[in-house]
């Protein structure tokens, strides 16, 4: 019984269901298999015995025909007619052993057979002994008293054999078939008997199961049906004041698991209502406080705009040095080129004045040659003119010759001073080019350097005013994302604002729904005075927030920080927020809110 008790309704449904059917099932299965056998048996004696009694009984009668066709052919007196009966007594003896082969094939066991047989035996020897009395005998001498008495004395004993085993096996499947039947009857009475017995135990097994089932769900319901329903019914209209009885019943049951829910939920909903009462409140306070949020973010939002416009200008100012830097650059990179070009020049002028001062130089040595050459064919003349003058008239013209190459060579040496005064010259002037160009050289590598120097200068001031330019952009950028931003969270205080009022109008709603809950007197009272105090904090409350947002725009209105600039003001007023709610939570949760807000 008590693992009854702990089953589950449903399966103490499904195990009485299968119970039943289960004694059914058996009562069925008892039943159908009585049937097969009865079945069985009686197509046992209708094809078997029945059949055989059939084939064995007009084996009889033909046999008796047969006996009878003797006898007229003894009697008969002409031969049409003898041949008549003879034909008779050969289709009735045909006709007796397709019986007993029909019998024979319907024996079912050895018995049968051995009789079967036995009986086919005996007529086919009665069949040859009156077929061979007849044939011996002339038919003039048939119907003679010697002819009948030996027909009846050879040939009666073998046909009351045959006759007599025909009447065995009549019998013997007669007993067969009562035998069967009897099985047939004590098959019936046994099932008979089981069924009805199996079936007044499966009834009462169906009522015992039946009441434990209707007391285990009276126990677990601890009542009636109607009763659990009221209950519920008060339970389910918000009624929780009204008592469950559960005085029959016991722990655990439905109606006493009610009661506990009852007063569960008196307990819930008292708790509930406080809950809601305290979120309608909190709300307001929510409502208020997001109110002074959104006001203060959108100022904040328009000091952004006007951040982002000076950003504007300034990165547009950058962005014209940078313009103005790089065309620097490029004029003088360009000095640069010319100065260099023009060092190149200096230096390719230094280097030819340094060739042409060595070819003077060669030239002077060359001039020297000469001079001495000229020198040299001078004393040559002079020794000519003396050796011409010890010839006497012979040496005349030779004297001639050598007085015009002394006088040319005299030419050629005056010439060739001349020639080396003017070249020392040139050797002079060339010297001071050299020098003079070696200096515009030194001087004009000095420029370049300079000017490649200027170029480096004006390059780092170019590559500083674009990395400027992309400083300024990026902050220009983060500036305008943080007005974004700051746009947003304008939009998300706005939204965060408008979901604190529905918060708010759902917190009253569900204060009515709470309501609507009946808790009694001891929750009633203590509800009353909970409501009375949760409404003057509402009140309070929302008053306090209301009145701090009007106090800190008074205190930025006289405060000397509207003359500064609008992101400076914004700022100011800003800082001097906090300082001007203070006195009561609610300005000093303002404040802390606030002082997150500018950190963010």
């Amino acid at each position: 019984m008590g693992r009854l008790t702990t089953m589950k309704v449903k399966t103490k449904m499904i195990g009485g269901f299968l119970i039943v059917a289960a004694i059914a099932a058996i009562i069925g299965v008892l039943g159908i298999r009585s049937m097969q056998q009865i079945n069985a048996m009686a197509a046992h004696m209708y094809d078997i015995e029945l059949k055989g009694i059939r084939h064995a009984a007009s084996a009889d009668q033909n046999l008796i025909a047969t006996g009878r066709a003797v006898r007229s052919t003894l009697l008969t007196s002409t031969e049409d007619a003898y041949r008549k009966e003879y034909f008779n007594i050969d289709k009735y003896f045909n006709m007796v052993r397709l019986e007993l082969e029909s019998l024979l094939k319907l024996a079912a066991s050895d018995q049968d057979k051995a009789e079967t047989q036995q009986a086919l035996d005996a007529v086919a020897a009665y069949d040859k002994a009156v077929k061979s009395i007849i044939k011996e005998q002339p038919a003039e001498t048939l119907g003679s008293m010697d002819t009948i008495d030996r027909l009846f004395n050879e040939v009666r004993p073998l046909g009351d054999t045959a006759e007599q085993l025909l009447e065995q096996i009549v019998m013997g499947r007669e007993g067969n078939a009562m035998l069967f039947a009897d099985k047939i009857q004590t098959i019936y009475n046994n099932t008979f008997n089981i069924m009805v017995g199996l079936t007044l135990g499966g009834a009462l097994l169906a009522i015992i199961l039946g009441s434990l089932l209707t007391r285990g769900l009276t126990r677990q319901l601890g009542g009636e049906p109607s009763q659990v329903a009221v209950v519920a019914s008060a339970i389910a209209k918000g009624d929780l004041t009204s008592r469950v009885n559960t005085g029959k019943a016991v722990n655990g049951s439905v109606i006493h698991a009610m009661s506990g829910m009852q007063e569960s939920l008196r307990n819930i909903v008292a708790t509930v209502r406080n809950g809601s009462e305290n979120i309608a409140s909190g709300s307001n306070q929510i409502a208020a406080g997001n109110s002074d949020l959104s006001q203060r973010t959108e100022e904040q939002a328009a000091n952004l705009t006007q951040t982002a416009a000076a950003m504007e200008q300034l990165s547009s100012t950058v962005k014209n040095n940078a313009d103005v830097a790089k065309q620097a650059v490029q004029v003088a990179t360009s000095a640069s080129d010319a100065a260099v070009k023009g060092g190149a020049v200096v230096n390719d002028v230094v280097a030819t004045m340094s060739d042409i001062n060595t070819s003077s130089r060669k030239i002077v040595d060359i001039i020297g040659v000469i001079d001495s050459i000229a020198f040299q064919t001078n004393i040559l003349a002079l020794n000519a003119a003396v050796e011409a003058a010890r010839a006497g008239e012979q040496g005349r013209g030779f004297a001639v010759v050598a007085s015009e190459v002394r006088s040319l060579a005299q030419k050629s040496a005056s010439a060739a001073k001349d020639i080396k005064g003017l070249i020392d010259d040139s050797v002079q002037k060339v010297d001071t080019g050299t020098k003079m160009a070696d200096a515009a050289g030194t001087a004009m590598q000095g420029i370049v350097q300079h000017v490649k120097r200027v170029t480096d200068l004006i390059n780092e001031i170019s590559a500083a005013t674009t990395e400027q330019t992309s400083g300024l952009a990026q902050i220009n950028e983060a500036i305008s994302q943080l007005s974004d931003v700051t746009q947003q969270n304008a939009s998300l205080v706005e939204e965060s604002s408008a979901a604190a009022d529905s918060l708010s109008d759902q917190a009253q709603q569900l204060v009515k729904v709470v309501g609507t809950f009946k808790l009694g007197q001891e929750h009633a009272g203590v509800q009353a005075g909970r409501a009375i105090n949760q409404a003057k904090d509402e009140d309070t409350h929302t008053r306090q927030a209301l009145a701090s947002p009007a106090q800190k725009l008074e205190h930025v209105q006289a405060s000397p920080a509207l003359s500064m600039p609008a992101h400076a003001s914004s700022a100011a007023s800003m800082q001097l927020r906090p300082a001007s709610a203070a006195g009561s939570q609610a300005a000093r949760l303002h404040v802390v809110k606030e002082e997150e807000w500018e950190e963010f």
